[in-house]
């Protein structure tokens, strides 16, 4: 049995058939479809809602400190 060194590739007859491999990407671009499309849950939609609250604050907070500093 031979070692490959690093950065040796694969035998030819080692690759996918291209049918094979594209229904690999058909399958990949349904499932990532499927993720990006789904709704985002409630409990998470709160919590990007109370960050974005807080940064308002927080900026609110640090513009009134840098007028009374001038």
């Amino acid at each position: 049995m031979k070692v490959r060194s690093v950065g040796e590739s694969a035998p030819d007859d080692a690759a996918l058939n291209p049918k094979a491999l594209d229904a690999i990407g058909q399958a990949l671009k349904a499932h990532y479809d499927e993720l990006v499309y789904a709704p985002l849950p409630d409990k998470f939609v709160d919590l990007l809602a109370r960050l974005e609250i807080e940064e308002q604050r927080a900026a609110t907070k640090g513009k009134g400190r840098r007028n009374a500093v001038k």
